[in-house]
């Protein structure tokens, strides 16, 4: 028998109703036991960490401790009867140093305390909570490195958080494997395994027992000159320190040291040489623990997007994809008086034809009195005048002699071409310093040794090769550029990058290239206190 929708039976609907109150009274039956023994877990270390959490108290790393306890129904991972993981993060903590860190930062006192049983009372809980949190930063550290030196402007507030570091702290600590945490987690970049390899080298050095440092003095390369044998034969340069080396010997030794120094390498004792042999063995080691730590700390960009790292003191330039390193280029840095900036910011756009802007301090202080001095200079240089709205003037209407550094209403701008300062190529990003990226038409200073010759701002001598990697696939601009050259008067063209890409403008006075080598360079602005 069929029933329309209003036409069901009564018996029907009751039978309903009862399998309704049936199937609810069945599912209170099953639920209430359950939510009846969820309750709370009530270890000391739960209790611990939820009283931290409600009375606001800091504690660092308190989203990555609950989740690394969860994974122990928040039991103790360090202070147990084993203790097989406290000696494990002991052994690993103990060679900080070579991997460019700080044992001390790390809670290595109070471990080998626990462990040598030198503590007579010690809160169980807050010691495990302590070691959970010192492993979290070592692993943070080892990840994404312990950086001490803060660049001058971070545009893009780049934070790196590739990681996910609780899950595998966890991992190891359930598996007994904290003896493996290193090998999951330490970077196999070639330019981090080049720096550290460099930084082994250096602390082997100085452990050695009968480890002295003799400075050298004397400029004469011969076998007479036994503080500079020495000192070649302890940096690794001399194979021996005996007295069967010849003077040959000694000057190609110190050819290998200068190229390490990217120093002019002519064998010869200049003083430039000297300083570098002599710096402190414990300078180098803070040189390139703070180098590890940088490459760490520009990992995530480094292997997940495209990257412009550029390095003040090596003047060069390294552009990464997706971790893979497609151009390197020599830079003009700024000079000692108009140092460059350090800054991470994003390049938005590539500017062909640019005009130069002269900035107010070049046009008052170098530019203005060369125009007192010679009525031609403007358009020797092709520079223009430009009043407060941006309206040209006229040179011959203005009276040169009456404007000085406080009282100069106008600003300068050269025309576009290949005699502009700022050649064919600028790359734009936003800093509070007015500094860019840019060509240049004088290309003889590239192949200088030290290149700080600019006002700040970095020359580039791959320029074209530059922005033809950044643009990608809109190259039809610069395909046009080259093929027809320097325009006269040709207008600024602006191309948006796709693509965003960030550059880092660094200071670091050990380096590496696109060999994966290590080069140590002379810290030109005097930024290492060390």
């Amino acid at each position: 028998m069929k029933y329309g929708f209003y036409k069901t039976p009564l018996i029907s609907i009751m039978n309903r109703k009862k399998d309704i109150h049936y199937t609810i009274l069945l599912f209170l039956l099953i639920i209430i036991p359950i939510i009846a023994g969820a309750q709370e877990p009530s270890t000391p270390i739960y209790i611990a960490l939820h009283n931290y959490n409600q009375k606001n108290q800091p504690i660092r790393y308190f989203s990555e401790l609950k989740e690394i306890y969860t994974g122990n129904e928040f039991n103790n991972y360090w202070l147990t009867s084993d203790r097989e993981n406290l000696h494990s993060f002991l052994l690993l903590i103990q060679k900080s140093s070579y991997l460019g860190l700080d044992s001390n930062e790390y809670q290595i006192k109070l471990i080998r305390r626990i462990i040598e049983k030198k503590t007579i009372s010690i809160d169980s809980t807050n010691a495990d909570i302590s070691i959970t949190a010192a492993a979290i930063g070592f692993v943070y550290d080892v990840l994404i490195g312990n950086i001490h030196n803060e660049i001058q402007y971070n545009g893009i507030k780049y934070n790196p958080s590739c990681y996910l570091i609780a899950p595998t702290i966890k991992d190891c600590l359930l598996e007994k494997g904290i003896n493996r945490l290193l090998n999951k987690i330490e970077s196999k970049d070639p330019d981090y395994q080049s720096v550290k390899k460099y930084l082994l080298f250096y602390l082997n050095i100085v452990s050695n027992n009968s480890f002295i440092e003799i400075p050298v003095k004397s400029s004469i390369v011969n076998t007479y000159n036994k503080p500079l044998i020495n000192r070649l034969y302890q940096l690794g340069y001399l194979a021996t320190d005996s007295m069967h080396l010849t003077d040959l010997f000694i000057k190609n030794a110190i050819k290998k040291a200068q190229e390490d120094y990217g120093l002019i390498i002519d064998g010869r004792l200049k003083s430039t040489t000297l300083d570098a042999l002599n710096k402190p063995i414990k300078y180098r080691i803070k040189e390139l623990s703070e180098t590890l730590n940088t490459i760490r700390w520009l990992s995530c960009l480094k292997n997940n997007s495209t990257i412009i790292v550029v390095n003040v003191p090596s003047a060069s330039l390294l552009l990464y994809e997706r971790g893979k390193l497609i151009l390197e280029s020599n830079v003009i840095i700024g000079k000692k008086s108009t140092p460059t900036p350090t800054l991470a910011s994003n390049i938005n756009e590539v500017v062909l034809y640019p005009y130069w802007h002269v900035p107010y301090k070049i046009a008052t202080t170098e530019i203005l009195p060369a125009i007192k001095r010679n009525a031609n200079y403007l358009s020797a240089n092709k520079l223009e005048v430009l009043s407060v709205r941006g309206n040209i003037v006229k040179p011959n209407t203005i009276n040169w002699n009456q404007l000085s550094t406080s009282n100069f209403p106008y600003t300068f701008r050269q025309l576009t071409g290949c005699e502009n300062s700022l050649g064919l190529y600028k790359l734009n990003f936003y800093n509070p310093f007015s500094v860019y990226l840019h060509d240049t038409p004088n290309k003889y200073l590239f192949s200088m040794n030290k290149r700080f010759f600019s006002h700040g701002c970095i020359r580039v001598q791959k320029a074209q090769e530059l922005a033809y990697c950044l643009l990608k696939r809109n190259h039809l601009a610069i395909d046009t550029l080259i093929i027809k050259g320097c325009i006269k008067n040709q207008p600024p063209i602006i191309i948006p990058i796709a693509e965003k890409t960030a550059v880092f403008v660094l200071y670091h006075t050990a380096w590496i290239n696109n060999k994966n080598n290590v080069t140590f360079y002379e810290d030109i602005y005097n930024k290492n206190a060390f």
